[in-house]
């Protein structure tokens, strides 16, 4: 076989083969993601970045203002298709805020929000501490690092309560007559023991001795 045949042979498998690679590929779908934004529950300036990573792809786009809210919109249309359920990371201005995955075809929508929000007309007070005071002393307050320290005064001494209903009385005591009498028993044991002791102690006569 010569040279020219075997290139000829080459590239009609070429042309055979290349649709059937091409199929099999498939086209790449993309995936929408939408979603509100806020810093610290307050919303953003027109135009700050948010980056959508997905895989070792990145994709940035910027907020716009939508009926007072901050929002973004983005379509990733990748070259290549990434599988499903691939993880897409979110960020706004290079702070990661939040996750998905990745969904061919999908309109996924995730709200991104970085920060604590803020109390109305609180400085940012974070947190509440109330300690109590004498009573009479005047309220106090101050805040650091967003925790809010307030002194109350102590209140005043409550009404006395109801008394308690009083308790079931015990039962009589044993009258002097019965104590007295067991006095006696006990006295009486007392000496019929002391003579019991006495004559078991008392020496006994010698028996008479027998004359052969």
């Amino acid at each position: 076989m010569t040279k020219f045949r075997l290139l000829a042979l080459l590239a009609v498998v070429a042309l055979v083969l290349f649709p059937a690679i091409a199929f099999a590929a498939g086209p790449a779908f993309p995936c929408a993601f939408h979603g509100t934004v806020l810093v610290n529950g307050q919303n953003v300036p027109d135009g700050t970045t948010i980056t959508i990573t997905v895989g070792n792809g990145s994709y940035s786009t910027t907020t716009t203002t939508e009926a007072g809210v901050s929002r973004y919109g983005y379509t990733v249309n990748p070259a290549t298709s990434y599988a499903d359920g691939t993880a897409v990371t979110f960020k706004i201005s290079g702070t990661t805020v939040a996750q998905s995955t990745w969904t061919e075809g999908a309109n996924k929508e995730v709200d991104l929000s970085s920060g604590t929000p803020i109390i109305p007309g609180g400085g940012g007070i974070t947190s509440v501490v109330v300690t109590s005071l004498p009573a009479g002393s005047a309220p106090t307050g101050n805040i650091t690092n967003g925790v809010l320290y307030l002194g109350i005064p102590a209140g005043s001494q409550g009404t006395q309560g109801i008394q308690g209903i009083p308790g079931i009385q015990g039962p009589a005591g044993k009258g002097a007559n019965n104590v007295l009498g067991i006095v006696g028993i006990v006295l009486a044991a007392i000496a019929l023991i002391l003579v019991v002791v006495v004559m078991m102690r008392k020496p006994q006569a010698a028996p008479p001795s027998q004359k052969t």
